[in-house]
């Protein structure tokens, strides 16, 4: 159990979605000292990278200085990269900060804690599939981001120029994938000559692969017929039981010996636990490497640390499967981890975690909005339009709430809004 006399300090490791929310709406809470470590400087949301990838983010609070956010809501941020935890001696060691000629910046650091919570995130894996990692791009970090967007720019200057095309293929249809490939087709538009035609009517072609028998796996077929619809309203080819078996530098190759040209290519298929989990403590993993969790977010093999987010892999009651590695979850779970953690600190017993599933709401450009929402017991209903716009932009607009405050929050998105660059992000919230 926690040292009540002194077991104040909590030490969140990761600043997505979740570990930020976190950290934000715990610090200052009953005296307890929240650290929060990332290895970035500053806080993106992950599932916004397709659009930083696509060139269309549009809004200003897209990317959020860590420091600045310590300092406002009560925080204390160490930037650095977890190389371990010491369960025993109750604290983790950050690696030493190197330049680019890897000269050291700053040396290895141990910050100590009464209570951890590890939010690495996850990563998508390759699946051991040739060309991967030679000649797919995959949108983990927002280098990964940035190394898209510069390669997709040249292809499309180089299409324009030539009158041929130029081809995207995204393997996986899921959140990542499904949605990059509606921002591409938007921001194709930015390299259409103006006051006259290009020298091909599109100057982008768009395929998206998935391995499993329909797009998106595990939604409804209603919402599926929906996303369909849209995608094709796009012009956004679609290929089901595409199992990939190899990424070429200038193709991508099924298992049956279809070829697919792709000028780029974009490697969304699936989520793992950060290759990072495996060393830093003996914790116990599941076939993702994600750690294993109790119904409180505990992990199995210490009750002095916490899971949350995509690192972790917690069954719900009544279920056979880990709840999935959305931003929905990370959330809930941050809501969850904000008011039990003071009872745990004042050794108090606290009630099982329990997720409710809002649904999903996918924003597909000037295809749309569409998704199902409800209140997490069965009464989902399908919706579209201008609602489900509506009830999009609420999801992203709590997210940036929790991070700022809600005073500071509502005035900065009020901002942010008559600003230029205005409008929500555009993700799957799901």
């Amino acid at each position: 159990m926690v040292d009540r006399a002194t077991g104040r300090r909590v030490l969140i490791l990761g600043g997505g979605a979740g570990g930020l929310e976190l950290a934000s709406q715990l610090a200052g809470r009953d005296g307890v000292e929240v650290t929060l470590v990332d290895r970035e400087m500053t806080h993106l949301w992950k599932p916004r990278l397709h659009e930083f990838a696509a060139g269309t983010v549009s809004s200003t609070l897209a990317e959020i200085s860590f420091y600045m956010l310590a300092r406002m809501r009560g925080f204390h941020f160490e930037q650095g990269e977890v190389r371990a935890v010491d369960r025993t001696g109750g604290r983790v060691e950050l690696a030493p900060m190197h330049d680019e000629e890897g000269r050291e910046l700053a040396p290895a650091r141990f910050l100590a804690y009464d209570l951890l919570v590890v939010a690495l995130g996850g990563v998508t894996p390759d699946f051991g599939t040739e060309g991967v990692a030679e000649n797919a791009v995959r949108l983990d970090r927002p280098e990964d981001a940035e190394d898209f967007r510069t390669r997709f720019a040249g292809v499309m200057i180089r299409a324009r120029a030539s009158g041929m095309p130029a081809e995207v293929v995204i393997v996986g249809s899921g959140a990542t994938g499904t949605e990059l490939a509606a921002h591409l087709r938007n921001s194709e538009t930015g390299f259409l000559l103006r006051g006259g035609k290009a020298k091909a009517e599109r100057l982008l072609g768009i395929t998206i692969l998935e391995s499993a028998d329909v797009i998106m796996p595990g939604i409804d077929d209603a919402l599926r017929a929906k996303l369909v619809e849209r995608l094709k309203d796009l012009d956004v080819k679609t290929v089901t039981d595409a199992k990939v078996a190899e990424i070429e530098p200038n193709a991508v190759r099924s298992v049956s010996g279809e070829r697919w040209p792709a000028d780029v290519a974009v490697w969304a298929a699936g989520l793992i636990g950060q290759p990072v989990l495996k060393r830093l403590a003996d914790f116990e993993l599941d076939d993702k490497g994600r750690i294993r969790v109790d119904r409180t977010l505990r992990a199995t093999v210490d009750e002095r640390i916490y899971v949350m987010g995509d690192a972790a892999s917690m069954v719900p009651k009544g279920s056979e499967k880990p709840l999935p590695p959305t931003a929905q979850v990370a959330s809930q779970q941050a809501d969850y981890l904000a008011e039990t953690i003071p009872l745990l600190l004042k050794g108090q017993p606290v009630e099982p975690f329990e997720y409710r599933d809002r649904g999903r709401l996918v924003q597909l450009g000037r295809a749309g909005t569409v998704g199902r929402i409800g209140s997490g017991h069965g009464d989902d209903f399908l919706i579209h339009g201008q609602f489900a716009t509506a009830a999009y932009n609420a999801l992203q607009r709590q997210h940036q709430w929790k991070v700022l405050g809600r005073l500071r929050g509502t005035v900065a998105i009020f901002a942010d809004m008559l600003s230029p660059a205005k409008g929500p992000a555009l993700k799957l919230h799901g």
